[in-house]
């Protein structure tokens, strides 16, 4: 087949979730139901942290900007996926299809960096916390987030232009429900491993510099909290690292197994289940780790509903 150049006017075909009607309708009322929770949960949290002056912290202002990214880089994939549950053909533009992988893929990788971010901070607070203050100064949060947005939208520049300036066949149909690079490549009349090789080096690095950070920072940590005396101390160090360790494992194990595979190891269903955790799943439950074990979020959580409710005095928070 003669391989031609999408142009702007042409479409990507969606093969999206299932085929079956009645299976889109009741993933329609999940995925808006879950969604619903990640806008309203994410938007509190960031709105908690910004409005709370005991807040005002390097740990909170990392993880005003985690609820940030969750509420974006889901909104690049969940709002059109949920308007596909409801219409036969679907479709999405050259363009849409562009745009949706590059912001995608760029609010996801500066997410990555922002979690390892988070561990160095849980480091500093830690092993070094009479210097956490000057270790962890505004200057220096500012920058972390600036530096996880940047080689995130770097890293997804490269992406994004390497995918788009290949031919693609006639045949335009993603074996997804979003725009991706695996389903993208399939579609390629040329030769992807030169591509393939690119993605695969700087989705490597991503992940695993990332990863490497985490696991050094969490190494110290815990050779620092062993060797303190109080168990009472011990205990309340280990549970200021559990909401992060657990958004961690779901952000990182997901990840990794998605991107880091071979081609020939690619499962259609297999890899839609995943991308269903990590773009729908985990930005829902992101809120609800770091606020549910966490008394000082619950606390001006509490502020701020007396507040809001005026002449009701008894705002009762489990």
């Amino acid at each position: 087949m003669e391989a031609t150049n999408l142009s702007r006017g042409m479409e990507f075909e969606l093969l999206g979730l299932t085929r079956e009607p009645w299976l889109q309708r009741l993933l329609f009322v999940l995925f808006l139901g879950m969604y619903t929770v990640t806008v309203l949960g994410n938007l509190v949290m960031f709105l908690l942290i910004h409005d709370s002056a005991a807040l005002h912290t390097p740990m909170y202002s990392l993880l005003k900007s985690l609820s940030l990214l969750d509420f974006c880089y889901s909104s690049t994939v969940v709002p059109q996926t949920l308007v596909n549950f409801l219409v036969k053909r679907k479709v999405i533009s050259y363009l849409g299809c562009v745009a949706q992988m590059f912001f995608y893929a760029g609010f996801a990788t500066s997410e990555c960096y922002l979690i390892a971010a988070m561990a160095c901070d849980r480091y500093a607070a830690i092993c070094n916390p009479l210097l956490y203050s000057a270790i962890m100064s505004p200057g220096v949060c500012t920058s972390l987030t600036v530096g996880s947005y940047s080689a995130g939208f770097l890293n997804s520049l490269i992406h994004t232009s390497c995918i788009f300036s290949l031919k693609f066949c006639g045949a335009n149909v993603v074996t997804h429900f979003f725009c991706d690079g695996p389903p993208l490549l399939s579609l390629s009349c040329v030769d992807t491993s030169p591509c393939e090789i690119l993605l695969f080096v700087f989705a490597g690095f991503n992940l695993l510099s990332c990863t490497l950070t985490i696991l050094v920072s969490y190494f110290l940590i815990v050779i620092t909290i062993l060797r303190m005396k109080s168990a009472q101390g011990r205990f309340k160090a280990f549970s200021t690292c559990a909401s992060h360790l657990t958004a961690v494992c779901l952000f990182f194990g997901t990840t990794l197994f998605m991107y880091l595979r071979p081609r020939s190891s690619y499962s259609l269903t297999q890899d839609r289940t995943v991308a269903v955790i990590y773009t729908v799943v985990i930005p829902m439950l992101n809120p609800l780790i770091y606020s549910l074990r966490n008394k000082d979020v619950k606390d001006a959580l509490r502020k701020a509903l007396a507040k809001a409710l005026g002449p009701f005095p008894y705002v009762v928070l489990p």
